[in-house]
């Protein structure tokens, strides 16, 4: 029988929650239709699906100009169209379909939540819990993937323990990375979606003061690219500082790299930093979300507040003897806590229509 899960994404543009939803979804056992909604209208993401995926694209940016009442009646016509077993909704800016769903009682609804917008990441708007605990309510289902968020759901949102769904996400790693690092001197390396959150004008500065004799390769594409690029042409730092673009082969760009560095201001458990770990590396962190704990305890020195990040820079650089060390750790811990065939079980239990 053909099980037909309906996701809402704000956009389907790459990011976290779409290369994991890719990942899972290719690796999916049985017969599933998926129906995708883009509400912003950007489809990057659909490249990272594989071909036997049976798969349907809607884009609805035309919804976003319209009143609260007009949108949510647009949002449950779209549902009844689609009649889908189980609707997913990712995030703040698909949760006006949580609401619907939740009142209209359509199908089973389950709602993942990854993190937060760039204003919200030192506080949370009251306006925005109160609102999450309207939709989120009755028997709608919540995922997140951070301790953090767990207690953020519970405390906040008010979502009872038998609603609530720890969902930590995982990798699936080559069975060798060979590093390919062939520059004389050390490399930073990162990969992120280049949003505002990810605060890499941060890394920018604190490599070019602090780490003259480093160079810095960032990985990814976003709304920031142009900025980015303008600013390290500005500062004439195109000699020490590359922007890669997209990046398709992730294991053969890590490779690159000496160190990993994040320098976000709001994050949950980043896939990239589990990647990192995955590719035997050290990680310089701000201490954000699950990044301390998702690490091994080797690397903890180096997830920092940001206000200390120049300084833990300075100190991993100074001791190159421990980069394999650490990284070795790193390497384990994912091995044995995030693997990506946990991630899919834990996936195939939650779609179950035996729960």
């Amino acid at each position: 029988m053909m099980t037909t899960l309906l996701h809402v994404f704000s956009t389907f543009a790459l990011g976290g929650p779409q290369i994991r939803f890719a990942q899972l979804v290719n690796a999916l056992p049985g017969h599933h239709q998926h129906v995708v909604i883009s509400l912003d209208g950007r489809l990057d993401a659909a490249s990272r699906l594989a071909p036997h995926v049976e798969i349907t694209y809607l884009t609805m940016p035309e919804l976003k100009p319209l009143s609260l009442l007009e949108r949510l009646k647009q949002i449950y016509q779209t549902i009844r169209r689609y009649r889908p077993e189980i609707l997913m909704t990712y995030n703040w800016g698909a949760i006006e379909w949580a609401l619907c769903n939740r009142f209209a009682g359509l199908c089973r609804g389950i709602h993942w939540e990854d993190g937060f917008n760039p204003d919200e990441a030192t506080r949370l708007y009251q306006r925005r819990n109160l609102f999450r605990r309207l939709a989120l309510g009755g028997r709608t289902e919540v995922v997140v993937p951070s301790q953090t968020l767990m207690r953020i759901a519970r405390q906040q949102w008010h979502i009872p323990p038998v609603r609530l769904r720890y969902f930590p996400n995982g990798i699936e790693m080559p069975a060798q990375i060979t590093p390919t690092n062939s520059a004389k001197k050390p490399t930073l390396i990162t990969l992120a979606s280049l949003r505002k959150e990810k605060n890499l004008p941060r890394l920018i500065k604190t490599v070019a003061a602090h780490a003259p004799d480093c160079r810095l390769l960032i990985g990814g594409d976003g709304p920031m690219l142009n900025e980015l690029t303008t600013y390290v042409s500005k500062h004439h730092l195109s000699n020490q500082i590359q922007l890669a673009g997209r990046i398709d082969d992730v294991w053969d760009f890590l490779a690159q790299g000496d160190i990993f560095c994040l320098s976000s201001d709001t994050e949950q458990m980043p896939l990239s930093v589990l990647e990192a770990m995955g590719a035997g590396l050290p990680v310089l962190a701000t201490d954000v979300g699950d990044v301390k704990s998702m690490l091994s305890a080797a690397n903890h020195p180096f997830i920092v507040q940001p206000s200390a990040y120049a300084h833990a820079m300075a100190q991993l650089l100074a001791t190159p003897d421990q980069w394999q060390p650490i990284g070795q750790a790193n390497q384990q811990k994912a091995k044995q806590e995030y693997s990506f065939q946990t991630m899919l079980s834990n996936f195939c239990r939650l779609i179950s229509p035996n729960r």
